[in-house]
């Protein structure tokens, strides 16, 4: 049974909703109805809306005049833009990274690797798309470029559902796997150059695979 929410708590509200997002209960295009979440968490419907517009903020869904909420679906346009975005930003950043880090940022990063890992090897679908997430930021060291890892973190989260969907084909979670830990290994030794090309790839290769998966389904 769903524990009742405190009406101060709408950034719980929208973990909680978050994660159905991401994980497909609320599949894409689905409408969110206020008075029967409000009424399932019991809560009032004020921080149900506020938990609405800070997914809203997120790009996880969508307001529509006289329809309301729903959730934002998947498109070729957005994930083309997010991939492009990345690969314009993430690999330089990666490699400033690899430049800067101390001993205690690549012990932080290895162990979130790691975490993974094991996510990914259990299918731990939202496990596993935020720890992705938190992982690539790790490569930046966020401390040393915060706005950087605020705009990284933006695109990882919009970028998630898609990444998900990435993963889905067989054998997809172990190639994963693989290109995280030469990823992680040629950052930790500091080989800027190196790592740039590699993170540069990974992403490349993962908007390649989700452009054919998604023009096929059209």
């Amino acid at each position: 049974m769903i524990q009742p929410l405190s009406r101060t708590m709408s950034s719980q509200l929208a973990v909680l909703l978050r994660d159905r997002i991401l994980t497909g209960t609320y599949a894409p295009g689905m409408s969110l109805v206020q008075d029967s979440i409000a009424a399932e968490f019991g809560v009032s419907k004020i921080p149900v809306r506020e938990a609405f517009v800070q997914l809203r903020g997120e790009g996880l869904i969508d307001i529509f005049s006289h329809r309301g909420f729903q959730v934002r679906a998947l498109s070729v346009p957005e994930f083309e833009e997010v991939f492009e975005l990345r690969l314009k930003i993430e690999p330089p950043a990666v490699a400033e990274g690899a430049r800067k880090a101390t001993d205690a940022d690549r012990t932080s990063a290895k162990k979130t690797l790691t975490m993974l890992n094991e996510a990914l090897a259990t299918g731990e679908v939202v496990a596993g798309g935020n720890l992705n997430r938190e992982f690539h930021l790790a490569l930046i060291v966020p401390r040393l470029q915060p706005v950087t890892a605020e705009i990284l973190g933006r695109l990882h989260t919009l970028s998630q559902r898609y990444v998900q969907v990435h993963l889905s084909p067989k054998g997809r979670n172990k190639r994963a796997t693989r290109e995280h830990m030469a990823l992680y290994e040629s950052w930790a030794d500091g080989k800027a150059r190196e790592v740039k090309g590699l993170i540069e790839a990974h992403i490349e290769s993962t908007r390649q695979d989700l452009a054919a998966i998604l023009t096929s389904s059209k």
